[in-house]
């Protein structure tokens, strides 16, 4: 489910050459707000709406949405997802649209608005007990688990920080 950061060139990255060798300029909430594609902000959803939504939907539904929340974690490599909050201890682990941009790594506890799809994805009981053997979980927690979990998905195109 979850991704390592690690780079993922695309055929074009892998051919353009550059002469410029400082590193990447380092995303930071105090200097940068948009990520991605920019949007205006048109009918954005709060996150018990978005918790609504996704209650609603069945696997393979897709909807295109703005909503905005709280960020709960990121990716602390190169800030290549992150987890926004829902009510009732929710969560919606969101990745960006053809790996294509990143978001600060100093992005927790920060509000974002996100624009892209939202879907729903199953992890399976084999996956779902990999997952707890590896977190350390004892033989009967991983025996308990028994049925396939859905989660929140969502596929930023651009992202942006609120004042």
């Amino acid at each position: 489910m979850f991704l390592a950061c690690g780079s993922k060139e695309t055929k074009q990255e892998k051919e353009t050459v550059t002469d410029d060798t400082s590193e990447e300029k380092e995303l930071s909430m105090t200097t940068d707000s948009q990520f991605g594609e920019a949007f205006s902000s048109a009918e954005v959803k709060a996150d018990s709406e978005m918790l609504a939504m996704y209650q609603d939907l069945s696997l393979g539904d897709t909807i295109q949405v703005q909503f905005q929340s709280e960020v709960e974690s990121v990716c602390a490599k190169k800030g290549c997802w992150m987890k926004l909050d829902l009510p009732e201890d929710m969560n919606v682990h969101v990745t960006f649209k053809d790996y294509g941009f990143f978001v600060p790594k100093d992005s927790k506890g920060h509000e974002m608005v996100v624009e892209g799809r939202a879907f729903i994805e199953e992890t399976d009981v084999e996956t779902l007990k990999h997952y707890a053997e590896d977190a350390g979980k004892s033989k009967e927690d991983i025996a308990a688990i028994t049925s396939p979990k859905l989660n929140y998905r969502f596929i930023a195109e651009g992202a942006k920080t609120v004042k």
